[in-house]
């Protein structure tokens, strides 16, 4: 087998997610899977993306005929655990070069959002509370992972690589090499397994072991490699059948290197323990959808140029941002300080709530835009403070997701602040970096790619005072060095082209990965 350009044959991928970018989306995995199987289209390799078809999505290219159909069962914990037959047509489709494999069912036609039940679906029945997650997440997960099992069978081929996203997918290396009407075809696949997040509830483990057994049909013996205390934890189990590997060199080395388990609630500490690697490649991005040199495609109102300085652009943007909130605009010579994203302790909300409340009674020109929402205490802070007097309409709040405005606020910002606790790799930093905004980031997991008074500015400590005084001394440089902002846009922009397009992450890091995967023999069990 051959790998990239040039080789006797393609190399062929089976990306396997819950999530994919503009068709399923929910998280950061969304844009890795896309991304990532992307740039391997178009470097000649043949990815195929095995992405389950929920309900809300709408899709007129799908094969009409499916290319497989098989029942699964599926048991229930909660009626005696129970097997119940779930009936599964496979579609395809091709969307950039990529080759979607389309899991239907009745429990993923059923669904309206990918992991949590929204206020529709609380309407209809009242214990599916909005925003929680579904019962029978787990019978989802496996479910997706029994496919691409089942799908291999049915075309009598199975890829070189399979690369698992997340918890939901952990378990598919375990499964494929254990279950014997599918060892014989994985024989010569080698497996990835991305940890998008290792942080508490991210997980997607097991309590019971027996149901663990159960539902993916692997033998106590095997689900007992993956028994994180008493949970079964398909990051560790895989441990023992693949790569494992998270989306930043940093965030690896913190996950192996923690002693408590605030982190990863003991993942890293077990991986430690037990010998088992864990490598870190940061994530890509696409600049495309976000460069405002092509307003038309990144959807902002005005088009600029960070990369010589023609900002002309980026200042009717602001004109515009501060025109939609109604409020005062600020004078030219104030800086436009900016958060976008999930209010939740990770992101470092309360750090953020206590330094604004200390930085809107600074100067009194600056602006804070804050836009998400989140953990609803966190969302009525940030209320409360952007209602208060003492911030006088320097703070602006709104409680929502609005991609179009986020775009917005990306363009108008001066800078963009990113304070969070642990970060596995961050995107809002690139985002804001092709847009021009310098990013503030606690300097922690994948924002450690930010290099202070480089590309950015960054600070050690997860403490309001340490926020607090960045940004007194990003708002001096703005009015006393303008020469330095102007040197760390050009610098951050240009690397993001240079450096962290998906195309290079494949070429310099993904397609090595891929290669040591393959000959170390992917199912040496550790």
């Amino acid at each position: 087998i051959g790998i990239g350009t040039g080789a006797v044959s393609p190399l062929s991928v089976w990306h396997v997610a819950r999530e994919y970018a503009g068709l399923a989306e929910a998280g950061g995995v969304k844009d890795v899977v896309r991304g990532l199987a992307e740039a391997q289209a178009r470097a000649g390799l043949a990815p195929v993306v095995v992405l389950p078809r929920y309900g809300f999505m709408r899709m007129e290219e799908l094969a009409r005929s499916p290319v497989a159909s098989f029942t699964v069962s599926l048991p229930d914990h909660d009626r005696g655990n129970q097997f119940f037959p779930e009936p599964v047509q496979v579609r395809e489709a091709q969307v950039a070069g990529v080759r979607l494999l389309l899991v239907e069912s009745p429990r993923y036609s059923a669904l309206r959002d990918v992991y949590t039940y929204t206020p529709e679906d609380e309407q209809e029945n009242h214990w599916k509370k909005k925003g929680t997650g579904h019962w029978d997440t787990h019978q989802l997960n496996v479910l997706l992972q029994r496919a691409v099992l089942e799908t291999a069978l049915a075309l009598g081929s199975a890829p070189d690589v399979l690369h698992c996203h997340d918890g939901h997918t952990a378990f598919l290396p375990a499964m494929a090499r254990e279950l014997p009407e599918y060892r014989e075809l994985f024989r010569a696949t080698s497996a990835v397994v991305t940890i998008h997040n290792a942080g508490k509830g991210y997980h997607q483990e097991i309590w019971d072991p027996s149901f663990a057994s159960l539902l993916t049909g692997l033998p106590a013996g095997v689900i007992e490699k993956g028994l994180l205390d008493k949970p079964t934890d398909p990051f560790l189990l895989a441990g023992s059948y693949a790569t494992l590997v998270t989306v930043s060199e940093q965030y690896a080395k913190e996950l192996i290197s923690e002693a408590s388990g605030d982190l990863s609630g003991g993942l890293g500490k077990a991986l430690r323990d037990r010998g088992i690697p864990l490598q870190g490649i940061t994530n890509g991005i696409d600049p495309g959808p976000w460069d405002p040199r092509t307003p038309e495609r990144s959807g902002i109102p005005f088009g600029f140029d960070p990369s010589n300085g023609d900002l002309a652009g980026k200042a009717r943007c602001r004109q515009e941002l501060f025109s939609r909130l109604g409020v005062a605009q600020p004078p030219s010579r104030a800086p436009v300080y900016a958060f976008v994203g999930r209010l939740t302790g990770q992101k470092g909300i309360d750090v953020l709530f206590e330094s604004l409340k200390a930085a809107v009674r600074g100067p009194a020109d600056r602006r804070f835009v804050v836009l998400g929402t989140g953990v609803k205490e966190m969302e009525a802070m940030v209320a409360w403070l952007a209602a208060d007097g003492s911030s006088a309409g320097r703070l602006s709040f709104l409680p929502r997701y609005d991609p179009s405005l986020a775009s917005l606020i990306y363009a108008a910002s001066d800078f963009f602040l990113i304070p969070s606790a642990y970060e596995p790799c961050g995107l809002t930093d690139f985002i804001a970096q092709i847009m021009g905004s310098i990013p503030v980031v606690h300097r922690v997991g994948g924002l450690v790619k930010v290099r202070d008074g480089e590309t950015g500015f960054s600070y050690e400590q997860h403490s309001p005072q340490d926020l607090t005084a960045t940004i007194e001394r990003t708002t001096r440089i703005f009015a006393e060095q303008p020469f330095v902002l102007d040197t760390i846009r050009r610098t951050a922009f240009r690397e993001i082209f240079e450096r962290h397009t998906w195309d290079h992450v494949w070429a310099d890091s993904y397609l090595r990965l891929y290669q040591a995967s393959a000959a170390e023999g992917q199912w040496t069990h550790r």
